[in-house]
């Protein structure tokens, strides 16, 4: 046989054991398709009360984390004094939603006071970053609805959440990320900006959510109710990035 023949006999042999090394039994390929990115569904990670001098330092952690994107719902008065954050949490394709002028709670206030807190917010994330926001978040998730009509007459979906981290009240970090992880698929995850303990906890949540094969998502309006706590209901979920 000449040289030319062995060659191509060897090749072919090769070929074919490596196409059998790298073919899956139909158990193994099943079980490793069952741990793909996103498996589990999606949840949104949401960040009130910024932007602080912090936030750069959380959206660097969602970089590092695998460039993950996540909701901000920014103050009015906090962003007019911080406009290269909440451009930048636009620049870098996060979600940026009013979270009320001054943070009072709405509910409380006569009723103009009440829509301007959320048509000054809209006003000032629109002039920044040439978007008016779509969502919502009242503060203390305090709501009724006269805040609700009010969101909807600035073109806004009302957003509460169904995981409460509570990094608020001085908990350890830890603690922050167990909370988290208590979301389950469409859930919303609520955290604050300006937090060293949620700063650290971001890689540990994103990791946590990837081992159960969920993904960071977007907000979208949710025709069906979802509950927030006992007698609260709201009308968003998380879904796919576009």
């Amino acid at each position: 046989m000449s040289r030319r023949g062995r060659t191509r006999i060897w090749l072919g042999a090769t070929v074919a054991m490596l196409m059998t090394s790298f073919a899956l039994p139909p158990a193994v390929a099943q079980e490793a398709g069952s741990a793909r990115p996103c498996s589990g569904g999606y949840v949104a990670i949401t960040f009130d009360d910024g932007p602080t001098d912090v936030t750069a330092e959380y959206l660097k952690a969602l970089r590092d984390a695998g460039r993950v994107r996540a909701t901000f719902f920014v103050t009015g008065t906090l962003a007019e004094g911080a406009r290269d954050g909440t451009r930048r949490i636009a620049a870098e394709g996060h979600q940026i939603g009013n979270h009320s002028y001054t943070h009072a709670n709405l509910v409380e206030l006569d009723a103009a006071t009440a829509f301007a807190e959320l048509r000054d917010t809209s006003r000032v994330i629109r002039t920044q970053t040439g978007r008016a926001p779509t969502l919502f978040r009242p503060p203390f998730g305090s709501t009724d609805v006269r805040t609700r009509r009010d969101a909807a007459v600035l073109g806004m979906t009302e957003v509460i959440w169904t995981a409460d981290t509570v990094d608020w009240s001085g908990i350890p970090t830890e603690t922050i990320v167990a909370n988290a992880l208590t979301v389950k698929p469409g859930g919303i995850i609520l955290l604050h900006d300006g937090l060293q303990t949620t700063l650290a906890a971001i890689p540990k949540i994103i990791r946590g959510l990837a081992e159960r094969g969920l993904c960071a998502g977007r907000i979208v309006y949710s025709r069906t109710p979802v509950k927030a706590r006992p007698g609260l209901t709201f009308h968003a979920k998380a879904a796919p990035w576009r």
